[in-house]
């Protein structure tokens, strides 16, 4: 019972029932051009269970992680982590990293300009901004942990704002991901039906979070015994990057503080 109440918002690869959404995110820290890291002072904003640190830390001349609690994985010598919470960056100094990855975090924080002007300024000149965050379009439901998600245009419309060189792309999947969520999509389209007075879309967030992290992971655990050979042998290799439209899964920004 625990397991199922475990939020599907802190991901790892303990179990093929998330499978989907973490090779989801590993394919966006793969996909981060090695020269934004070698030698490189890097800076993460909420790593939640700090898979990253394994994935790119080695890479880097120190890896700062961030986040709201700290992360079981352990810290290569060359990271460290700290207690942050955003958009703030409390004790973090102006122009001081190379690199900022900001994967699935945005979409957290209510004062998002707030978080983008923070790392600005911790920005080096010249340095850059990754940051993903899912496409609104393909959400499959209201999210009670998402303070909002960002259609197309708002998207590169809040980028413009504070980085006006940002270009954005789409993340997508080849046809056995495109299974699986259409499966996905399916299951959780038959419990909306149920929903006869949009609750969903009508209650505050907070009385949705355990019935939406239970709904969730129950979902992903009939999925698995459905469609066990699509829900585990998906690999961050069937995501791929293509230039942006409404049927994107996440944004992919690429951002760079002028000189």
């Amino acid at each position: 019972m625990m397991a199922l109440l475990k939020t599907a918002e802190r991901i790892n690869n303990t179990s093929f029932v998330n499978n989907y959404v973490f090779q989801r995110h590993v394919f966006a820290y793969k996909a981060i051009p090695m020269e934004y890291l070698l030698h490189k002072q890097v800076l993460e904003l909420g790593c939640g269970e700090g898979y990253s640190l394994d994935l790119l830390a080695r890479h880097t001349a120190h890896y700062r992680a961030v986040d709201k609690k700290k992360p079981q994985a352990t810290l290569p010598a060359n990271a460290s982590f700290q207690t942050c919470h955003l958009p703030y960056l409390t004790g973090i100094t102006d122009n001081s990293y190379d690199t900022v990855i900001c994967f699935q975090v945005i979409e957290h924080i209510h004062d998002d300009h707030a978080l983008l002007r923070e790392i600005k300024r911790v920005l080096k000149p010249g340095g850059r901004l990754l940051l993903t965050t899912p496409n609104k379009y393909m959400s499959l439901s209201r999210n009670p942990f998402h303070v909002r998600e960002y259609l197309p245009s708002a998207m590169k419309a809040l980028m413009r704002v504070h980085f006006p060189e940002a270009t954005v792309a789409g993340i997508y999947g080849n046809d056995t991901v495109m299974r699986y969520y259409g499966e996905n999509k399916q299951h959780l389209d038959a419990l909306a039906r149920l929903d006869i007075f949009r609750l969903q879309y009508r209650l505050p967030a907070f009385l949705l979070k355990v019935p939406y992290t239970l709904l969730n992971n129950i979902n992903r655990y009939f999925l698995l015994r459905k469609i066990e050979d699509v829900t585990v042998n998906i690999n961050y290799s069937d995501f791929y990057f293509r230039d942006l439209d409404q049927y994107c899964l996440d944004y992919f920004v690429t951002a760079v503080k002028e000189d």
